[in-house]
Protein backbone atom coordinates (compact mmCIF):
# COMPACT_ATOMS: atom_id res chain seq x y z
CA UNK A 1 0.00 0.00 0.00
CA UNK A 2 2.84 1.90 1.03
CA UNK A 3 4.83 1.76 -2.14
CA UNK A 4 1.60 2.59 -4.40
CA UNK A 5 1.37 5.80 -2.85
CA UNK A 6 5.28 6.50 -3.33
CA UNK A 7 4.88 5.68 -7.33
CA UNK A 8 1.56 7.80 -7.08
CA UNK A 9 3.49 10.44 -5.50
CA UNK A 10 6.62 10.29 -7.83
CA UNK A 11 4.20 10.54 -11.26
CA UNK A 12 2.84 13.96 -9.87
CA UNK A 13 6.02 15.14 -9.14
CA UNK A 14 7.06 14.29 -12.49
CA UNK A 15 4.23 15.32 -14.22
CA UNK A 16 4.62 19.20 -12.44
CA UNK A 17 8.20 19.55 -13.73
CA UNK A 18 7.37 19.21 -17.11
CA UNK A 19 4.42 21.40 -17.07
CA UNK A 20 6.73 24.05 -15.26
CA UNK A 21 9.29 23.51 -18.10
CA UNK A 22 6.76 23.74 -20.92
CA UNK A 23 5.01 27.06 -19.16
CA UNK A 24 8.97 28.63 -19.37
CA UNK A 25 9.15 27.01 -23.02
CA UNK A 26 6.34 29.62 -23.89
CA UNK A 27 7.53 32.12 -22.33
CA UNK A 28 10.54 32.00 -24.02
CA UNK A 29 8.68 32.01 -27.49
CA UNK A 30 10.29 28.79 -28.15
CA UNK A 31 7.50 27.83 -30.38
CA UNK A 32 7.30 30.63 -32.04
CA UNK A 33 3.96 32.14 -30.99
CA UNK A 34 4.58 35.38 -31.81
CA UNK A 35 6.45 35.01 -35.24
CA UNK A 36 3.32 36.48 -37.28
CA UNK A 37 3.71 39.68 -35.08
CA UNK A 38 7.31 39.42 -35.81
CA UNK A 39 6.86 39.34 -39.70
CA UNK A 40 4.86 41.37 -40.50
CA UNK A 41 6.79 44.09 -38.60
CA UNK A 42 10.18 42.88 -40.91
CA UNK A 43 8.05 43.01 -44.12
CA UNK A 44 6.38 47.25 -43.74
CA UNK A 45 9.83 48.64 -45.09
CA UNK A 46 9.35 46.31 -48.44
CA UNK A 47 5.87 47.52 -49.63
CA UNK A 48 6.58 51.21 -48.67
CA UNK A 49 9.88 50.16 -51.77
CA UNK A 50 7.68 48.96 -54.06
CA UNK A 51 5.58 51.81 -53.57
CA UNK A 52 8.12 54.14 -54.24
CA UNK A 53 8.97 52.64 -57.35
CA UNK A 54 5.68 52.17 -59.29
CA UNK A 55 5.48 55.79 -58.67
CA UNK A 56 9.17 56.77 -60.08
CA UNK A 57 7.90 54.56 -63.38
CA UNK A 58 4.39 56.72 -63.36
CA UNK A 59 6.38 59.26 -63.70
CA UNK A 60 8.91 58.40 -66.35
CA UNK A 61 5.71 57.15 -68.80
CA UNK A 62 4.16 60.50 -68.10
CA UNK A 63 7.81 61.80 -69.69
CA UNK A 64 7.95 59.38 -72.80
CA UNK A 65 4.46 59.98 -73.26
CA UNK A 66 5.28 64.24 -73.39
CA UNK A 67 8.31 63.01 -75.50
CA UNK A 68 6.53 61.10 -77.76
CA UNK A 69 3.69 63.62 -77.78
CA UNK A 70 6.19 66.09 -79.06
CA UNK A 71 7.71 64.44 -81.58
CA UNK A 72 4.67 63.62 -83.31
CA UNK A 73 3.29 67.42 -83.01
CA UNK A 74 6.75 67.96 -84.96
CA UNK A 75 6.11 65.02 -87.25
CA UNK A 76 2.48 66.32 -88.43
CA UNK A 77 4.55 69.50 -88.92
CA UNK A 78 6.74 67.78 -91.47
CA UNK A 79 4.20 65.53 -92.73
CA UNK A 80 2.09 69.18 -93.75
CA UNK A 81 5.14 70.82 -95.33
CA UNK A 82 6.09 67.40 -97.20
CA UNK A 83 2.33 67.53 -98.66
CA UNK A 84 2.44 71.01 -99.68
CA UNK A 85 6.00 70.01 -101.68
CA UNK A 86 4.08 67.00 -103.21
CA UNK A 87 1.50 69.35 -104.56
CA UNK A 88 3.84 71.77 -105.85
CA UNK A 89 6.18 68.82 -107.29
CA UNK A 90 2.63 67.10 -108.98
CA UNK A 91 1.86 70.64 -110.01
CA UNK A 92 5.02 71.39 -111.92
CA UNK A 93 4.84 67.77 -113.05
CA UNK A 94 1.84 68.38 -114.81
CA UNK A 95 3.10 71.61 -116.70
CA UNK A 96 5.70 69.09 -117.53
CA UNK A 97 4.00 66.84 -118.98
CA UNK A 98 1.95 69.22 -121.05
CA UNK A 99 5.00 70.90 -122.13
CA UNK A 100 6.27 66.96 -123.65
CA UNK A 101 3.12 66.73 -124.75
CA UNK A 102 2.81 70.16 -126.91
CA UNK A 103 6.33 69.32 -128.08
CA UNK A 104 5.36 65.73 -128.93
CA UNK A 105 2.43 67.59 -131.23
CA UNK A 106 5.18 70.03 -132.60
CA UNK A 107 7.49 67.52 -133.49
CA UNK A 108 4.63 65.23 -135.06
CA UNK A 109 3.21 68.12 -137.43
CA UNK A 110 7.05 68.87 -138.13
CA UNK A 111 7.34 64.98 -139.37
CA UNK A 112 3.83 65.20 -141.09
CA UNK A 113 5.10 69.08 -142.77
CA UNK A 114 8.22 67.14 -143.85
CA UNK A 115 6.31 64.13 -145.38
CA UNK A 116 4.05 66.40 -147.38
CA UNK A 117 7.20 68.41 -148.55
CA UNK A 118 8.56 64.95 -150.03
CA UNK A 119 5.51 64.02 -151.31
CA UNK A 120 4.69 67.02 -153.21
CA UNK A 121 8.02 67.55 -154.64
CA UNK A 122 7.56 63.65 -155.51
CA UNK A 123 4.87 64.54 -157.35
CA UNK A 124 6.11 67.63 -159.12
CA UNK A 125 9.56 65.73 -159.66
CA UNK A 126 6.80 63.05 -161.90
CA UNK A 127 4.48 65.54 -163.16
CA UNK A 128 7.88 67.50 -165.01
CA UNK A 129 8.64 64.15 -166.53
CA UNK A 130 5.53 63.15 -168.91
CA UNK A 131 5.45 67.12 -170.63
CA UNK A 132 9.33 66.89 -170.79
CA UNK A 133 8.48 63.44 -172.81
CA UNK A 134 5.94 65.50 -174.63
CA UNK A 135 7.96 68.02 -175.95
CA UNK A 136 10.86 65.81 -176.96
CA UNK A 137 7.64 63.81 -178.74
CA UNK A 138 6.52 67.00 -180.67
CA UNK A 139 10.07 67.61 -181.82
CA UNK A 140 11.23 64.07 -183.29
CA UNK A 141 7.46 64.33 -184.38
CA UNK A 142 8.70 67.76 -186.34
CA UNK A 143 12.02 66.07 -187.74
CA UNK A 144 10.65 62.76 -188.68
CA UNK A 145 7.58 63.61 -190.99
CA UNK A 146 6.89 66.14 -193.84
CA UNK A 147 4.07 67.61 -192.41
CA UNK A 148 1.30 69.83 -193.78
CA UNK A 149 1.14 73.56 -192.21
CA UNK A 150 -2.05 72.81 -190.70
CA UNK A 151 -0.27 69.53 -188.43
CA UNK A 152 2.84 71.90 -187.65
CA UNK A 153 0.23 74.49 -186.39
CA UNK A 154 -0.93 71.16 -183.94
CA UNK A 155 2.22 70.71 -182.90
CA UNK A 156 3.38 73.79 -182.21
CA UNK A 157 0.13 74.19 -180.36
CA UNK A 158 0.64 71.34 -178.31
CA UNK A 159 4.49 72.36 -177.76
CA UNK A 160 3.40 75.61 -176.49
CA UNK A 161 0.48 74.11 -174.08
CA UNK A 162 3.50 71.57 -172.60
CA UNK A 163 6.10 74.41 -171.89
CA UNK A 164 3.09 76.44 -169.69
CA UNK A 165 2.74 73.30 -167.94
CA UNK A 166 6.42 73.04 -167.44
CA UNK A 167 6.28 76.43 -166.34
CA UNK A 168 3.49 76.14 -164.09
CA UNK A 169 4.94 73.65 -162.51
CA UNK A 170 8.21 75.26 -162.15
CA UNK A 171 6.47 77.80 -160.35
CA UNK A 172 4.89 75.66 -158.15
CA UNK A 173 8.16 74.31 -156.49
CA UNK A 174 9.01 77.68 -156.21
CA UNK A 175 6.16 78.25 -153.62
CA UNK A 176 6.34 74.87 -151.83
CA UNK A 177 10.55 76.24 -151.10
CA UNK A 178 9.20 79.63 -150.20
CA UNK A 179 6.54 78.73 -147.88
CA UNK A 180 7.31 77.03 -144.57
CA UNK A 181 4.07 75.26 -143.99
CA UNK A 182 3.27 73.64 -147.70
CA UNK A 183 0.46 71.70 -148.29
CA UNK A 184 -1.57 69.91 -151.14
CA UNK A 185 -4.38 72.47 -151.84
CA UNK A 186 -6.98 72.21 -154.49
CA UNK A 187 -7.60 75.39 -156.60
CA UNK A 188 -11.04 74.23 -157.29
CA UNK A 189 -13.19 75.65 -160.38
CA UNK A 190 -15.92 74.47 -162.67
CA UNK A 191 -14.31 72.46 -165.41
CA UNK A 192 -16.11 69.97 -168.09
CA UNK A 193 -13.53 66.78 -167.59
CA UNK A 194 -13.49 66.39 -171.74
CA UNK A 195 -11.63 69.70 -172.11
CA UNK A 196 -9.14 67.35 -169.94
CA UNK A 197 -9.05 64.76 -171.70
CA UNK A 198 -8.96 66.08 -174.97
CA UNK A 199 -6.14 68.09 -173.89
CA UNK A 200 -4.23 65.21 -172.77
CA UNK A 201 -5.16 63.30 -176.01
CA UNK A 202 -3.18 65.87 -177.85
CA UNK A 203 -0.36 65.78 -175.38
CA UNK A 204 0.18 62.22 -176.22
CA UNK A 205 -0.51 61.95 -179.36
CA UNK A 206 2.89 62.00 -181.21
CA UNK A 207 4.20 59.79 -178.41
CA UNK A 208 1.18 57.27 -179.64
CA UNK A 209 2.25 57.67 -183.17
CA UNK A 210 5.89 57.07 -182.66
CA UNK A 211 4.62 53.40 -181.26
CA UNK A 212 2.05 52.81 -183.52
CA UNK A 213 -0.27 52.93 -180.99
CA UNK A 214 -3.80 53.87 -181.92
CA UNK A 215 -5.17 56.46 -178.84
CA UNK A 216 -8.79 57.62 -179.16
CA UNK A 217 -10.85 60.00 -177.58
CA UNK A 218 -14.89 58.88 -177.08
CA UNK A 219 -16.84 61.45 -175.04
CA UNK A 220 -20.21 61.99 -173.34
CA UNK A 221 -20.70 65.13 -174.76
CA UNK A 222 -23.64 65.66 -172.32
CA UNK A 223 -21.24 65.63 -169.70
CA UNK A 224 -21.93 68.74 -166.40
CA UNK A 225 -19.46 70.86 -165.33
CA UNK A 226 -18.21 70.19 -162.05
CA UNK A 227 -16.07 71.07 -158.85
CA UNK A 228 -12.33 70.23 -159.76
CA UNK A 229 -8.96 71.15 -160.02
CA UNK A 230 -8.49 71.47 -163.85
CA UNK A 231 -4.64 71.08 -163.92
CA UNK A 232 -3.87 68.31 -161.29
CA UNK A 233 -7.22 66.26 -163.34
CA UNK A 234 -5.46 66.85 -166.08
CA UNK A 235 -2.09 65.09 -164.57
CA UNK A 236 -4.29 62.61 -163.18
CA UNK A 237 -5.50 61.41 -166.50
CA UNK A 238 -1.77 62.55 -168.14
CA UNK A 239 -0.74 59.48 -165.84
CA UNK A 240 -3.23 57.08 -166.85
CA UNK A 241 -2.92 57.88 -170.95
CA UNK A 242 0.92 58.07 -170.74
CA UNK A 243 1.05 54.36 -169.13
CA UNK A 244 -1.34 52.90 -171.03
CA UNK A 245 1.20 53.92 -174.05
CA UNK A 246 4.16 53.32 -172.51
CA UNK A 247 3.51 49.85 -171.35
CA UNK A 248 1.33 48.87 -174.41
CA UNK A 249 2.96 46.97 -177.44
CA UNK A 250 3.46 48.26 -181.07
CA UNK A 251 0.44 47.97 -182.75
CA UNK A 252 -2.19 48.57 -179.35
CA UNK A 253 -5.15 50.39 -179.17
CA UNK A 254 -5.56 52.71 -175.87
CA UNK A 255 -9.15 54.55 -175.79
CA UNK A 256 -10.31 57.16 -173.38
CA UNK A 257 -13.93 56.84 -172.67
CA UNK A 258 -15.94 59.49 -170.29
CA UNK A 259 -19.37 58.50 -169.24
CA UNK A 260 -22.00 59.20 -166.56
CA UNK A 261 -22.97 56.47 -163.86
CA UNK A 262 -25.42 58.13 -161.12
CA UNK A 263 -24.10 61.17 -159.74
CA UNK A 264 -20.61 60.52 -160.63
CA UNK A 265 -18.46 61.28 -163.95
CA UNK A 266 -16.12 58.41 -164.73
CA UNK A 267 -12.86 58.13 -167.04
CA UNK A 268 -11.94 54.99 -168.11
CA UNK A 269 -8.34 54.31 -170.15
CA UNK A 270 -8.73 51.07 -172.11
CA UNK A 271 -5.75 49.39 -173.68
CA UNK A 272 -5.88 46.16 -175.22
CA UNK A 273 -1.85 45.20 -173.80
CA UNK A 274 -0.18 42.47 -172.03
CA UNK A 275 -2.34 43.21 -168.66
CA UNK A 276 -1.59 42.94 -164.81
CA UNK A 277 -1.72 39.75 -162.78
CA UNK A 278 -3.95 39.93 -159.68
CA UNK A 279 -0.41 41.05 -157.70
CA UNK A 280 0.16 43.74 -159.85
CA UNK A 281 -3.64 44.95 -159.67
CA UNK A 282 -3.96 44.35 -155.54
CA UNK A 283 -0.23 46.89 -155.14
CA UNK A 284 -0.95 49.10 -158.58
CA UNK A 285 -1.77 52.57 -156.65
CA UNK A 286 1.14 52.09 -153.62
CA UNK A 287 3.79 54.97 -153.62
CA UNK A 288 6.44 53.89 -155.47
CA UNK A 289 5.37 50.13 -156.68
CA UNK A 290 7.01 48.86 -159.94
CA UNK A 291 4.81 46.49 -161.80
CA UNK A 292 5.95 43.41 -162.84
CA UNK A 293 5.19 44.20 -167.19
CA UNK A 294 7.94 46.65 -167.69
CA UNK A 295 7.93 49.75 -170.15
CA UNK A 296 7.46 48.21 -174.07
CA UNK A 297 9.95 50.86 -175.84
CA UNK A 298 12.34 51.11 -172.53
CA UNK A 299 11.13 54.29 -171.06
CA UNK A 300 11.77 54.79 -166.97
CA UNK A 301 9.50 54.24 -164.62
CA UNK A 302 9.27 55.76 -161.20
CA UNK A 303 6.70 54.17 -159.37
CA UNK A 304 4.68 57.18 -158.59
CA UNK A 305 2.09 58.35 -161.55
CA UNK A 306 -0.28 55.91 -160.20
CA UNK A 307 -0.14 56.72 -156.65
CA UNK A 308 -0.06 60.28 -157.30
CA UNK A 309 -3.44 59.91 -159.71
CA UNK A 310 -5.09 58.08 -156.61
CA UNK A 311 -4.06 61.34 -153.95
CA UNK A 312 -5.48 63.68 -156.75
CA UNK A 313 -8.92 61.76 -157.30
CA UNK A 314 -9.36 61.25 -153.60
CA UNK A 315 -8.79 64.75 -152.66
CA UNK A 316 -11.87 65.02 -154.93
CA UNK A 317 -14.09 62.98 -153.27
CA UNK A 318 -13.30 60.54 -155.56
CA UNK A 319 -11.93 56.73 -156.66
CA UNK A 320 -9.99 55.07 -158.60
CA UNK A 321 -9.47 51.58 -159.48
CA UNK A 322 -8.32 49.09 -162.39
CA UNK A 323 -9.74 46.09 -163.94
CA UNK A 324 -6.94 43.80 -165.92
CA UNK A 325 -6.24 40.38 -166.47
CA UNK A 326 -3.04 39.01 -167.87
CA UNK A 327 -2.82 38.76 -171.82
CA UNK A 328 -6.44 40.79 -172.28
CA UNK A 329 -5.13 44.21 -171.35
CA UNK A 330 -6.11 46.57 -168.86
CA UNK A 331 -8.87 49.63 -167.68
CA UNK A 332 -7.93 51.96 -165.41
CA UNK A 333 -10.66 54.24 -164.12
CA UNK A 334 -11.83 57.41 -161.88
CA UNK A 335 -14.88 58.74 -160.48
CA UNK A 336 -15.65 62.15 -159.66
CA UNK A 337 -18.97 63.23 -157.83
CA UNK A 338 -20.87 65.84 -160.01
CA UNK A 339 -22.64 67.51 -156.46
Amino acid sequence: MEHNFTFIVGISVAFIFFIGIFVFLIKKNVFGTNEPDTAGTAQQPETSNEANSDADLIEDLKRENKNLNAKLAFMEVKMEKMEEKVKELKATNHDLEEHAKQLHQSKRKLEELQVQKDELFSIIVHDLKNPASAIKNFIELLESYDLNAQEQQEIMHGLLETSTHILSLADEVSKIMSVEKSNFKLELGLHNINDAALTIINRNLPFAQKKKIKLTLTKDDSLPQISMDFNKIKDVIDNLVNNAIKFAPEGARVEVITKRENDNIILEVIDNGFGLSQEDVKRAFEKGSKLSTRPTGGESSSGLGLWIAKRIIEEHKGRVWVKSKQGEGSTFAFSLPIA
